[in-house]
């Protein structure tokens, strides 16, 4: 056994960095990468997926990887148990690594983090890391967190690690960085932005709501002309609502956030919103429109009953009465769909702030929290 353990990764930004001739070092690569040619050389390969994975033909990564794990005659191939299929294949000391680490979470989401925590258990005095970015948002949204903490373990265990990644650590320092915040100018942008839309959707929606009334009096003159368009206009009347207090919604989030920054400004010479002050603003307006999708059953039920009573409606007298309780019915119903549509807009502009957010961290850049662990460790 070497001092170093290499672990390589598919992604290209940085799997190209590690130099393969190198023979100082165990390199440990995922699953298909060496039997599909991905990498020149490894010394052992980690393949802890399901036997109908690897076994299969329809391997997506690799149709020919079962017959290069039967012919392998070389590398040490990790696996969650020794199959006879495979010569090469060694079961993975997952029950030993549990007694090795008793006191750390046992916490797994991802391959390469049992290759780090395995680096740790056999001993290596070097760990370094080439291909691993995981950055989206996709399955690496919880296998991150995993990578990161078994890198954390070698730290603590005095391990040298070398992560060669520019932005897995990319984070400012909570506390000493948290300068990272949305520029008011954004907010005032986008507040332009969403008025201007609020403005030509309620243009739309008052001459959708004057169509609709007068086509709803046409019908109450006379029960010839017949009430299948009244369903239509009333629906659109609750669209372009829905549109309009979307927007109204979003003005609103960045009105408020504007009026903060000031009064911060105002009281300190500067201002700073931090991502949780959108992200809470988010999580109440969904919970809130989840609770309100009680009152948009109920309003649209209670419309289907009177569409049916119009229907019915052919005295004049009865008609007319039912026209005007159709009109206030429908008016409420395009309230409550407005307010959902007010609930969307506040949550989906909370969550564009919180990207925006997390798009100013990652431009910030910096590794100053894995250099101060250094340090503190040295």
């Amino acid at each position: 056994m070497k001092k170093t353990a290499v672990i390589l990764g598919m992604h290209q930004g940085t799997m190209g960095e590690f130099d393969q001739t190198r023979d100082d070092c165990d390199v440990f690569v995922m699953n298909e990468m060496l039997s599909r040619g991905a990498v020149a050389r490894a010394d052992y390969v980690m393949q802890l997926h399901k036997p109908v994975v690897w076994r299969s033909s329809q391997n997506r990564n690799d149709a020919k990887h079962y017959e290069w794990l039967k012919t392998n005659t070389e590398v040490t191939v990790f696996m969650a148990e020794h199959f006879d299929d495979v010569p090469m294949s060694r079961r993975f000391p997952l029950e030993e690594m549990k007694a090795y680490f008793k006191g750390a979470e046992w916490y797994f989401t991802t391959t390469i983090s049992y290759a780090i925590a395995y680096a740790i258990y056999a001993g290596y005095k070097r760990i370094e890391i080439y291909g691993v970015e995981m950055e989206t948002n996709t399955e690496y949204g919880h296998q991150r967190p995993c990578v990161a903490y078994w890198c954390g373990v070698a730290y603590g265990k005095g391990i040298e690690v070398d992560f060669h990644s520019p932005q897995f650590y990319v984070s400012p320092l909570y506390g000493y960085e948290g300068d990272i915040t949305i520029p008011v100018e954004m907010f005032e942008q986008r507040a332009k932005m969403m008025a201007e839309n609020a403005k030509a959707t309620l243009e739309e929606y008052k001459h959708a709501k004057e169509v609709f009334t007068n086509a709803v009096e046409a019908f109450r003159n006379d029960y010839k002309v017949g009430m299948k368009s009244l369903e239509t206009h009333a629906n659109n009347c609750a669209n372009l609502a829905h549109e309009f207090n979307m927007s109204d919604g979003a003005l609103q989030v960045n009105q408020r956030h504007i009026k903060a920054c000031k009064i911060m400004e105002a009281e300190t010479g500067t201002y700073f919103l931090s991502k949780q002050v959108y992200e809470t603003e988010f999580h109440a307006s969904v919970t809130k429109w989840q609770e309100h999708q009680q009152n948009l059953r109920e309003i649209s039920d209670a419309l289907k009953a009177k569409d049916n009573e119009l229907e019915r409606a052919s005295s004049r007298g009865y008609r007319s009465r039912r026209c005007d309780e159709y009109l206030a019915l429908v008016d409420t119903y395009v309230k409550v769909v407005g307010k959902a549509g007010l609930l969307s807009g506040i949550s989906i502009e909370s969550k564009n702030l919180m990207a925006i957010h997390d798009q100013n961290e990652r431009m910030a850049g910096g590794k100053k929290a894995v250099e101060i662990m250094a340090e503190a460790r040295a």
